[in-house]
């Protein structure tokens, strides 16, 4: 089988080959198909069956157009969702056979529909390497083949009369608005007469001006018998269409599932090995500050055992307190009778030979920088009780 696909003739498909985008889809597809064919395919004629040429996805069934006959129908008045079980029912009214194989193809809403005797169309499973099917009902294709009549696999032609040669006999063909109309099999190549007669049944059928008609004089040159790839789009069920895409189905499911996989596994590893490194790398930077951290600690316990020291040495002397308590009275008139002195707190009791006068003694201490809150106290014949407080600011280092 030929692996270049045919050049469609219709304007919507010469839109779609014109547009890049559309184009460059198109070959991908076909390029993705190619390398997941690994089918057999066969065609059967009149003379017997033999295998085609090249690969396919699925493996196909191809019956010659000698086998085939041929009809096309415009299904406008029907929803498009009931089309296809109309068709349906359409065959068996233009069926001679009793059990009927049949392959639609659709351009708009003209339905194009090949029928073929199942009795007589049997599907060799072993040639097309493939386990024979169970079921035995007349013509009945194993679940993972697909039958296709000889002419959707060449090329659509333009609107007009058209010759297509086939694997046996020739093809007459008339074609209006990208719709095979008419199709008619003969043994061998149409004299001009019996194209005109062909052309002529058709004349009416649209404008009667059609060039494409009028023009009719000599046989059209017939087109080589080169069967394509990719056959006439007709909508499969989706049974069929799974089994159709079964192998493509499955490697784009393993495919996705191994790189998501892959993609999970990379990033478990980049983890793994960025967290391994930041390990390493802490590790390192311990070891280099453990002396600092070591000198750290013991710098912290030698400060706080100073401000111990200090806040314990740090208290005035009580000689120099005395002495200061001295200056500040009348010398000789004053006499401790007692002296407590506890955290910069100060409570003595003074006597003297004469009364003590308590306003000048107070007044006399307060007038002592270092000394504040200073206050009396209790006072009686035993001595005047004073009280006061050590300033900060005056404290000794």
């Amino acid at each position: 089988m030929n692996t270049d696909p045919p050049t469609p003739a219709t304007p919507e498909a010469n839109a779609v080959r014109g547009s890049p985008i559309f184009a460059a889809m198109g070959d991908a597809v076909r390029r993705l198909r190619q390398r997941f064919a690994r089918r057999r395919s066969a065609v059967q004629t009149r003379a017997g069956v033999a295998l085609v040429d090249g690969k396919s996805v699925q493996s196909r069934w191809i019956v010659a157009r000698s086998l085939c006959m041929y009809r096309s129908e415009d299904f406008a008045d029907v929803p498009r969702n009931r089309r296809d079980a109309a068709v349906a029912l359409k065959i068996p009214m233009w069926s001679p056979f009793e059990h009927v194989g049949h392959y639609c193809a659709w351009s708009g809403t003209t339905a194009m529909v090949w029928f073929w005797n199942a009795a007589a169309v049997e599907t060799d499973a072993a040639l097309l390497g493939l386990r024979t099917p169970d079921s035995t009902s007349p013509g009945a294709p194993p679940s993972d083949v697909r039958m296709l009549p000889e002419t959707v696999l060449y090329a659509k032609r333009p609107d007009g009369v058209h010759l297509q040669a086939c694997r046996e006999g020739f093809d007459l063909q008339y074609w209006r608005e990208g719709a095979l109309v008419d199709s008619l099999w003969l043994a061998e190549q149409p004299d001009a007469g019996r194209v005109d007669a062909f052309a002529a049944q058709h004349v009416h059928d649209g404008d009667p001006e059609d060039p494409g008609l009028a023009g009719v004089v000599d046989v059209p040159p017939a087109s080589p018998a080169t069967l394509s790839p990719d056959p006439w789009i007709a909508p499969p069920n989706p049974r069929a269409w799974l089994i159709a895409n079964e192998r493509a189905l499955v490697m784009a499911a393993l495919t996705v599932f191994a790189a998501v996989t892959a993609f999970q596994e990379a990033r478990y590893w980049r983890y793994h090995l960025a967290h391994a490194a930041d390990a390493a790398e802490l590790r390192a930077i311990d070891d280099e500050l453990a002396p600092v951290l070591d000198a750290r600690d013991k710098l912290v316990a030698l400060n706080g055992r100073n401000a111990f020291l200090a806040r314990a040495l740090n208290q005035p002397s009580q000689a120099l307190l005395m002495l200061q308590v001295d200056r500040a009275l009348p010398s000789g008139a004053i006499q401790y009778r007692s002296w407590r002195y506890q955290q910069q707190d100060l409570a003595m009791v003074l006597s003297g030979n004469a009364t003590v006068d308590p306003v000048a003694v107070i007044a006399n201490l307060q007038a002592v920088p270092s000394f504040a809150d200073v206050r009396p106290g209790r006072s009686d014949q035993e001595g005047l009780e004073v009280r006061l407080r050590i300033a900060p600011e005056e404290q000794p280092p």
